[in-house]
This record gives C-alpha cells, sequence and structure tokens, in this order.
C-alpha cells in the first residue's frame, strides 16, 4: 500500500482521531442506545453513566495508541496504509476488551468475559468504522487538492517560450514573471519581471496565435487587446468610463478590462 498522507501521521491527524472517534462512538451510544444493560443486571436507568464510562476507555486507548504512532512515526520517513489499519484494529480490539471487562464487572459476572468481548467487539467494530473512514478520506482528499495545488504553483515557474510568426525564438521568461502581453496591430509586446524590474519585448504575431500558450500557463484574456497574468492580479479599479486590474508591482501599467470580461477576472480576485 501507499505512504499516508503527511498530516494524517501528524500532531493534527493524532488529535482529529483521539478526539474524533471517542465523541462518535459516545454520540452514537446515547442516540441509538444499541446495548441493553437491563438483561445484563445492569441498571438501564443509568444508561448515559455507562456509555460516558465507555468513551472514557475509547478515548485512552485512542490517546495511548496515537501518541505511540506518532513517536514511532517521527522515527520512520513514512507510514504506510497497512501500518494504520492494524493500528485501527488494535484500538478496536482493545477498546472492546477493556469495555467488556467493564461490562462484565458491573453485571457482577451474569455472563462470561468473552460473551461481553464479542458483543463489545461487534459493536464498536461498527461504530468505530465510520469516523475512522470519514477521518480518513478527509486527509486523502486534503493530500490531493495539496498536489494540484503544487502541480499548479510549479507550472507558473515553467519557462514560457514565445516565438514570433516565423517560428523564431524571440523570449523565454518564467511563467510567473509575465504581468500581461498587449497587442499592437501585428505585434505583441510582452511585459514581464527580470530580476524585480519590468521589461518589454515586442514580437511579430498575434493574440490568436498565443491563446493556447496563455492558457497553459494561467493568462487569462481581460481585453481584446489584453491578456494579464491573473496570479499579479491584486485588484480592479473602476474609473468612470473604463475597468482597469491593478497589478501588485506598482511600477507596472494598469491593464484594461472590457466587460466582456469583467465577471471572469472578478472570478479570479
Amino acid at each position: 500500500m501507499s505512504a499516508l498522507p503527511k498530516d494524517y501521521a501528524s500532531g493534527k491527524g493524532l488529535f482529529n482521531h483521539i478526539i474524533g472517534v471517542p465523541l462518535f462512538v459516545f454520540g452514537m451510544l446515547l442516540l441509538f442506545s444499541p446495548t441493553s444493560f437491563d438483561r445484563f443486571s445492569i441498571p438501564f436507568s443509568r444508561y448515559s453513566f455507562h456509555a460516558t464510562m465507555i468513551y472514557c476507555i475509547v478515548l485512552v486507548v485512542m490517546a495511548l495508541t496515537r501518541s505511540m504512532f506518532l513517536v514511532i512515526n517521527r522515527k520512520h520517513q513514512s507510514v504506510q496504509w497497512s501500518q494504520s489499519l492494524t493500528l485501527c484494529a488494535l484500538e478496536v480490539v482493545l477498546s472492546a476488551g477493556f469495555t467488556a471487562l467493564y461490562l462484565w464487572l458491573m453485571s457482577s459476572q451474569a455472563e462470561a468475559y468473552f460473551w461481553f468481548f464479542g458483543l463489545s467487539l461487534l459493536y464498536l467494530f461498527v461504530l468505530m468504522l465510520i469516523p475512522y473512514a470519514i477521518i480518513g478520506f478527509y486527509f486523502v482528499m486534503k493530500e490531493k487538492d495539496n498536489q494540484i495545488m503544487n502541480r499548479s504553483r510549479d507550472a507558473s515557474k515553467e519557462k514560457i517560450r514565445f516565438i514570433d510568426e516565423r517560428d523564431n525564438l524571440k523570449l523565454v521568461v518564467a511563467g510567473d514573471a509575465v504581468l500581461y502581453i498587449q497587442s499592437e496591430e501585428n505585434y505583441l509586446k510582452i511585459c514581464y519581471l527580470e530580476q524585480n524590474e519590468v521589461r518589454f519585448c515586442t514580437i511579430r504575431s498575434s493574440m490568436k496565435r498565443i491563446e493556447d500558450l496563455c492558457a497553459r500557463n494561467g493568462l487569462v484574456r481581460c481585453h481584446r487587446s489584453y491578456f494579464v497574468n491573473k496570479i499579479h492580479v491584486q485588484a480592479l479599479q473602476k474609473d468612470k468610463e473604463f475597468t482597469y486590474a491593478v497589478l501588485d508591482v506598482p511600477s507596472a501599467s494598469r491593464v484594461p478590462v472590457s466587460k466582456n470580461y469583467y465577471e471572469q477576472i472578478t472570478s479570479l480576485l
């Protein structure tokens, strides 16, 4: 199996398990009362007390096992899902064992201990499986979101190669360094950063020719004659007649935003 997401095996994952699993078990016990304490010679009128004791048992087991898990994880670069599943199974068995012992003692040993153990194991397996699955799913999805964000961030650092209409290479620049591209008749004026200074490069080409290149590198259409890099758009500024995109580079010019592209740009802010 693949390795666990880092957050799952960290202190945050530890906290979610220690708090979330026992609380879920406690809540389900109170809501649905699956254990018929009265037939074990255990006063049913004190059901909330017994449910609280089971909650405490699960809480202590989770705190001990997850703390050990965190210590072990610090000594290894990664923890496998198979190891985590083994830990979950151990927590269910230990919780069931101590819960069965509590019920057995409270019933004045009306039934054999292993009868209580089997019943406790069944209930706790079902009740603890649900929060285990929810927490695991949450951290897996969070890890995937982080990977997508990292890929997008890395993509912005990739080089963009600008080629003129004769397929001659004119400019190679990092994707996140491009501020905007302006069309001027049969030419494109590329505004970019170089050593924190605004630079310009003019090439003979058309807006249509670079549409796909811009889309792959985070530049969006904001005007019939402009593409703007969305990561540099800081705000929108309206004058009496026009709307402009204000960039996060003070020395850069404002970029006009037409009505046709206004909604698209505002959705990025």
